[in-house]
């Protein structure tokens, strides 16, 4: 049984979790100093100063401060991570369901620093990726830091409207630019929803929305966008935010569908085949879920509407390339050597069909 930790804080930390809305991420900076919160329909980041101890057998949790970011990088905010504790990287997913709403785009920025009183903050970011051909981002939505070094960065992206999943080398020497990128996962993913990597970066799990399962791949260096999943976890209605354990021996998954989180366990050192939950622990009371239930029809439709206009915009460009194809026939057929040597012909055919339809008129009128 998984016991609720309950916090401390002054009213303007309070004011601020109170103020976050829907939220959509949650992350632990490196140093487990600094806890940050994606504010969905706010176009918000709220970073709060955390203060973690232990005291005879009880976890004691304290929100001493914070800062809150405002910015126009900041479009729906759906996914979040530290690549250190004063630099953050957001996956903005955009307005997918309006062809004017806001542009789809990861974001880097740094981090002001806290501050007892949570005030917000105007910031721009470091470095912007947009949601294009080149970057492979396709409403990203959720994002996991892999791996920092001194020089670069390895980052994951969870691409909603695209159904993969992206790798991406960041340059840190040049404040986050993209040194590359490529689809990682893109087979049976169907709206992926959620990333983890485990801390060895053995495994990756991804929350794979419509099929309602999280699929694991071992991260081997034969992993491509081909590739099968090793193992899938089921009894899953909406599979949302994941992590795994510090020892990477579990795995915790929130259900965007139900009140509930659902923890898998591995086998001693692999999590290939098929798991069920070792144990589903119910996460808020009736009350506050039926509060809920606007908010996960919302989803629902937003995600089906995405579906849509995924279908509507694959069936645009096929017609679009059958146009297209046409035209290049009918120029190929123009300019060839069979179409000038009977153009003389065509022309007399016109001609013939002009005097034809004269003498018809002709007689049509004097009768």
């Amino acid at each position: 049984m998984l016991v609720e930790i309950r916090y401390t804080a002054q009213q303007s930390v309070t004011d601020a979790v109170g103020s976050l809305g829907r939220t959509e991420d949650v992350r632990f900076s490196p140093s487990n100093r600094r806890l940050a919160v994606a504010s969905y329909y706010r176009n918000r980041i709220v970073v709060f100063d955390i203060d973690i101890a232990s005291s005879s057998g009880a976890t004691q949790v304290a929100l001493t401060g914070g800062v809150e970011l405002s910015s126009p990088a900041l479009q729906l905010p759906h996914g979040l991570d530290f690549i250190d504790d004063n630099t953050l990287i957001v996956t903005s997913r955009g307005s997918e369901a309006r062809v004017d709403g806001p542009a789809a785009n990861v974001a880097l920025f740094k981090l002001p620093p806290g501050e007892e009183i949570v005030r917000t903050h105007e910031v721009l970011p470091i470095a912007r990726w947009p949601a294009n051909g080149t970057t492979l981002l396709n409403a990203p939505g959720s994002v996991a830091v892999t791996r920092v070094k001194e020089d670069v960065g390895e980052v994951l992206i969870c691409n909603n409207y695209g159904d993969t999943v992206t790798r991406h080398l960041l340059d840190r020497a040049t404040g986050g630019a993209i040194r590359n990128s490529e689809i990682l996962l893109h087979k049976y993913l169907n709206i992926p929803d959620g990333v983890s990597v485990s801390p060895d970066r053995r495994w990756i799990a991804v929350s794979n929305h419509t099929t309602h399962n999280v699929l694991l791949y071992e991260n081997s260096p034969a992993l491509n966008s081909d590739a099968k999943p090793d193992g899938i976890l089921r009894c899953v209605d909406c599979p949302h935010g994941l992590r795994f354990s510090a020892d990477a021996r579990h795995l915790f998954v929130a259900d965007a569908g139900a009140p509930y989180l659902h923890i898998y366990a591995q086998d001693p050192d692999q999590w290939r085949g098929v798991r069920h939950p070792l144990a589903t622990v119910r996460i808020m009371d009736e009350a506050v879920f039926q509060r809920r239930e606007k908010r996960i029809l919302s989803i629902s439709h937003e995600l089906s509407l995405m579906q849509e206009i995924r279908m509507m915009a694959e069936t645009a460009m096929e017609s679009v390339m059958e146009t297209n194809a046409l035209q290049n026939s009918l120029h190929a057929l123009q300019n060839s050597r069979s179409w000038r040597i009977t153009a003389p012909l065509r022309r007399l055919k016109s001609i013939f069909r002009r005097l034809h339809r004269k003498r018809k008129s002709s007689h049509h009128v004097t009768g």
